[in-house]
């Protein structure tokens, strides 16, 4: 039997949002035996989840101490950390997923013996690698995360078979059959105020107020989070003239699953319970802003809304009215008649991406959109089909200065992969060039694909595939100039593809739009 081996040694939502992925894996690959590394505090998170065969635990405590020693000194290996590979006592892997970005995790995916390993290696020389198109785009994105269109979810499907999903597919979490105390009666919302930072958090006085609007519309709000959360969930009740009811802190995270599948709606910032909510199909309404950024950590359903500020905004900026309206407008199913505050947009999630990775796509509900940028939703589907099924589709001539650079840039791209073949080939000439020739050509592909990185800085519409090249070719584990050369031949040939294929897509749709014109237009 093969074996398969995951690390996710992330938080409670990464875990969760990690549950799709496994599960796609497991129906593709049934014969292989499939194991889990995680965080021992989250055990219990996936109790009865079939599509992992064994777990193996480490204590968060130890992670996050080994994820600073390890980080500081990366060349060298702490007793702690060979004490815990030790003790894990894992066999040989046919595969090996990496999903986790601490250094720990990255430590132990380098040691783990596995035949093909993918995600982040930290190696004996202390260089920090990553294998895999989609892991190098999960460090690339954060050049360009306004224009990303891809759900943290779907970027950790990529490295299954991915395709399309169900309309009512939801992650995993293990759920209780009861709570240890009873809930109120009526029509309950759940209200999660906290968030893992402040500047992540609507502020107590908002959600109070909102408690009380919802209370005179005849629901009943209660509060829920971990115990970290209680200090925030008391600052809210003291906004209150009548306290409401609180678990927060009172539930482990199968009775919070319990709780809120009872509830008609969770409100909350973006934290691990919209994560919890969307896996028991409870609606969200995800309150984002400062860091915090809808396409990449939305609940992973279809019909949640999120009620988004500027990035880098304050949350402050949400106004209570705005997210009243969109509250009416989930429950009654209607549109939001009313406009939202300056800079507030508002997204509706659907699993309806028909791209060869699949997944969720976010339609606008109201307000102007934050993401102008025309060819974003384009460049999605074109990362899909080339690094998912290799489909390439030709873009016609240019018809507007963005289209010329982006023609321009997959040129560029393509020029460069060819230098690099052509100097792979002398590599295995018998009258090969110079060493100096040699030295030359390379430094001339390398300054080419610079001064590419560069022009996207100011040219957002081909910044996508160019940032991802360089994130790719500066990770990417090679052991000698051959390895490098034939690197930089695939994946420049590669990101040429991306931007021609975003192009043509974006030419597509434009002439189909304009057929309907035509064919609407009177006589």
């Amino acid at each position: 039997m093969s074996r398969a081996l995951f690390i996710q040694l992330e938080r409670l939502g990464d875990l969760i949002q990690t549950t799709p992925l496994l599960r796609e894996y497991h129906a593709a690959h049934p014969d292989t035996e499939i194991h889990l590394l995680q965080l021992a505090e989250n055990q219990p998170v996936l109790a009865g989840f079939a599509a992992v065969n064994r777990f193996h635990l480490i204590p968060q405590k130890q992670v996050s101490e080994l994820n600073s020693q390890i980080d500081k000194h990366r060349d060298q290996s702490p007793d702690d950390a060979k004490a815990i590979l030790d003790l894990l006592e894992l066999p040989h892997f046919d595969s090996l997923i990496n999903l986790t970005h601490g250094a720990l995790g990255c430590w132990l995916a380098s040691r783990i013996p596995a035949s093909k390993k993918e995600g982040g290696l930290i190696t004996n020389a202390g260089d920090w690698l990553w294998q895999g198109a989609w892991h190098a785009y999960l460090l690339a994105m954060l050049d360009f995360r306004d224009h990303n269109q891809f759900n943290l979810v779907d970027l950790y499907r990529a490295a299954g078979p991915g395709g399309s999903v169900s309309a009512n597919a939801r992650p995993f979490v293990a759920k209780a059959q009861r709570l240890p105390f009873s809930l109120p009666e009526g029509r309950l919302i759940a209200l999660n105020p906290g968030a893992s930072r402040a500047n992540r958090r609507w502020p107590e006085a908002s959600y109070a107020e909102l408690a009380l609007e919802l209370k005179q519309q005849g629901f009943v709000p209660v509060l829920v989070g971990a115990r970290g959360d209680i200090a925030v969930c008391e600052a809210v009740c003291s906004y209150l003239p009548h306290p409401i009811d609180s678990f927060c802190g009172q539930t482990s995270v199968a009775e919070m699953a319990f709780l809120l599948e009872r509830c008609e709606l969770l409100i909350s910032n973006d934290t691990g319970a919209v994560h919890i909510a969307s896996a028991v199909g409870t609606r969200c309404i995800g309150i984002y802003g400062a860091s915090a950024w809808f396409r990449e950590t939305a609940p992973w359903g279809s019909g949640h809304l999120v009620v988004q500020a500027k990035l880098d905004a304050s949350l402050g900026t949400i106004s209570v009215n705005d997210v009243i309206n969109v509250v009416t407008a989930s429950i009654n199913g209607s549109a939001i008649k009313a406009s939202m505050s300056s800079g507030v947009t508002v997204w509706e999630t659907a699993l309806d991406s028909e791209d060869s990775l699949g997944g969720l796509s976010y339609h606008a509900v109201c307000g102007e959109p934050a993401n102008p940028e025309r060819f974003a939703k384009h460049f999605r589907r074109a990362f899909s089909m080339i690094l998912m099924s290799g489909s390439v589709a030709k873009a016609a001539n240019a018809e507007s200065p963005e289209e010329a650079d982006m023609l321009a840039a997959s040129s560029a791209l393509s020029a460069v992969a060819n230098m690099a073949e052509e100097s792979l080939e002398w590599l295995d000439a018998k009258h090969a060039p110079s060493r100096d020739a040699l030295k030359t050509a390379s430094e001339g592909i390398d300054r080419g694909i610079r001064e590419l990185v560069a022009t996207a800085a100011r040219l957002p519409h081909i910044a996508p595939p160019v940032y991802w090249l360089d994130w790719v070719l500066r990770t990417a584990p090679v052991s000698d100039a051959r390895d490098a050369l034939a690197l930089r031949v695939r994946e420049c040939a590669r990101a040429a593809e991306i931007l021609c294929t975003a192009l043509a897509l974006y030419q597509d749709e434009c002439h189909s739009a304009a057929s309907v014109h035509e064919a609407s237009a009177p006589c």
